[in-house]
């Protein structure tokens, strides 16, 4: 397996060597590496793409990270709409990319005497030593977001940055402040405001991914 560029890698497939999309703008560093074994899913027959695949995960270190960066909004709205963590408890009603101001934000819930809470939802794929980080590369959007997070917590809204952590052997949360200082102080300075910072591990194999737990958030 090879990155060719932000979106295109060349996996071998049974022998021949096959373009695969890849869902994630990060860098992927770690995981893009030649002799990686790589999870793919396959385009359906007619479709119009130029690749005939997507790549999902990749096998490192001994498990699996699921690098598909669409994933984390699917788990988050499913644990809204199933009030599965307390963070959306109380909550009747669940929208997608909802539209405030100039910024659309992943998840909107709305609940009866409940301020609206609007979720922004991050994908993390890098690990060091037992610590997940995001970003892995430097993100002006995803500052963006933070900062309009903290502006909208004085409009009326509960706010939220979910962190989902697409590998299991993560034990804390950080903001990595090595690629991209600027949204590490913003994350701070968002916290410090009333922005809630959640953080979930995931159990990953080549064919599912599921949110299993809270990790410690460290700022």
């Amino acid at each position: 397996m090879r990155k060719v560029n932000r979106f295109l890698a060349l996996v071998e497939v049974e022998g021949e060597i096959v373009k695969a999309h890849i869902p994630n703008s990060g860098r992927l560093t770690e995981l893009m590496t030649t002799g990686h074994e790589a999870a793919l899913s396959k385009a359906p027959p007619g479709s119009m793409r130029k690749t005939a695949f997507t790549l999902r995960s990749v096998h490192h270190n001994g498990r699996w990270v699921c690098v598909d960066s669409t994933i984390p909004n699917r788990l988050a709205e499913e644990m809204a709409r199933s009030r599965s963590i307390t963070l959306f408890e109380g909550y009747d009603t669940v929208r997608r990319e909802v539209t405030v101001g100039h910024h659309r934000f992943d998840l909107m819930l709305t609940g009866a005497n409940r301020k609206p809470l609007l979720v922004e939802v991050k994908s993390v794929t890098l690990v060091e030593n037992g610590v997940a980080m995001f970003p892995d590369a430097p993100t002006q959007r995803g500052r963006s977001h933070l900062e309009t997070l903290t502006r909208l917590l004085g409009e009326g809204y509960n706010c939220v940055a979910l962190f989902i952590v697409q590998r299991d052997d993560a034990k804390s949360f950080t903001p990595n402040t090595r690629t991209d200082p600027e949204f590490s102080k913003a994350l701070m300075e968002a916290s410090l405001a009333g922005v809630c910072v959640k953080a979930l591990w995931c159990e990953v194999n080549e064919r599912e991914i599921t949110a299993k737990g809270e990790l410690p958030v460290n700022l």
